[in-house]
């Protein structure tokens, strides 16, 4: 059976749309706060368990469930996440709840031992080996659904490189590995033409279609440099080993050059639901049927990242040198300056100088327990809200 946290984002509802390709049943459906929307999936698939966050919305679907004699029982908060995330029925648990809330619940998940289809790349940031090494002890596996992290492991999985547990390691034949960036909508953007970009040109990808916080990260390069640091969790590699190319097409996710000079790389359209398909039933691949018969295969632009061109994408490979709590710190003070702008209360440019401040004023420490990751993150955030306060009054 499979928990959905976040089933009423993006890549949940594209979840549900592709569990007929498989043998597993719904236990439980998670929101933050779309009651409606989460009412009809309670009323379209009748899960064992749905989340909502607040108490009230968790009272109104109660109503709704005995009304429509509906037997789905219904929690709230994040004692209802854990409940669902790691709950013995439960064999795979998708995390795409957006930003830091994910952490505890995904954490909890795989300290049951399950099967984590990786959605929300922010609790791996934060946790970092903390969470690898749980997973080695529990025997979870963690299945990213990235394009970038899940094209890599279609790579290796193809390619007959198996995952050796006792070390968090792939075999020894990976040298290093491309992942690919779209640039984002500002990517031949002057500084003073960055300082203009509004929220609504900020939300609007070129190639993919998002949330609104991942759209900001994607339009910053933050999205991308989160997937490095992800990237080197995930296959236990250096940031050395890990290049990024501008891709504006968005058609090759992934390339692996390995030990022997091979290259071996992953393209498909612009469909989130492969990636989806591909981790649900990993290490088999299902067919899957798409509207898309064509790549558009005329023309592929690549290039490398200039250095200093995307201040975001600096900051994040600075966090994951620093280690320890660096990359908490990092996420947490993003997603309160991608609030505040998307509130129009700073501007697009401010948000790197925002998480800059962060990293240069709070104190790193090692990452030893959830608690204290938990902790840093709550701090950081109070400390952003402030200097963001006294800045930009």
């Amino acid at each position: 059976m499979i928990s959905i946290l976040g089933s009423t984002g993006t890549i949940g509802v594209k979840t549900l749309s592709l569990l007929s390709n498989t043998d597993l049943k719904i236990f439980a459906l998670t929101a933050h706060t779309n009651k409606k929307l989460l009412a009809n999936q309670i009323i379209k698939y009748n899960p064992s368990y749905a989340v909502i966050k607040s108490k009230n919305d968790a009272e109104y679907l109660k109503q709704l469930c005995d009304k429509k004699k509906i037997s789905t029982k219904i929690l709230s908060g994040e004692s209802g996440l854990t409940y669902v995330s790691s709950h013995k029925r439960v064999s795979h648990v998708l995390s795409a709840i957006v930003g830091a809330a994910a952490l505890r619940p995904t954490f909890n998940a795989v300290k049951a031992g399950k099967k984590i289809l990786l959605a929300n790349k922010e609790s791996l940031v934060m946790s970092g080996s903390l969470m690898i090494r749980t997973a080695k002890k529990t025997g979870a596996i963690i299945v990213p659904i990235d394009s970038e992290h899940n094209a890599i492991l279609q790579i290796i999985t193809a390619h007959g490189s198996t995952y050796n547990s006792k070390n968090n390691k792939y075999k020894d034949d990976i040298d290093h590995l491309y992942i690919t960036a779209s640039g984002g909508p500002f990517l031949n953007y002057s500084q003073s033409q960055l300082k203009r970009v509004t929220v609504s040109q900020a939300i609007k990808h070129p190639t993919w279609s998002m949330g609104k916080k991942i759209s900001i990260d994607s339009a910053t390069m933050m999205n991308k440099g989160l997937e490095v640091i992800e990237a080197c969790i995930l296959f236990n590699l250096k940031p050395s080993q890990i290049n990024i190319l501008i891709h504006p097409q968005s058609i090759l996710h992934a390339m692996v050059h390995f030990c022997d000079g091979s290259i071996i790389s992953h393209m498909s359209a612009h469909d989130m639901r492969i990636a989806i398909n591909y981790a649900l039933t990993w290490p088999e691949r299902k067919s899957l049927k798409s509207n898309i018969k064509k790549l558009p295969l005329k023309e592929l632009f690549f290039r490398k990242t200039k250095k200093n061109e995307f201040k975001c994408l600096d900051l994040c490979i600075k966090a994951l040198k620093l280690g320890g709590s660096a990359p908490t710190i990092l996420n947490a003070a993003n997603e309160v300056a991608v609030e505040n702008f998307l509130q129009n209360k700073i501007k697009f440019t401010d948000i790197p100088v925002i998480i800059d401040q962060a990293l240069k004023n709070i104190k790193i420490t090692k990452a030893q327990s959830i608690k204290s990751l938990l902790l840093c993150d709550e701090h950081t955030r109070e400390y952003v809200k402030r200097y963001i306060d006294n800045k930009w009054k």
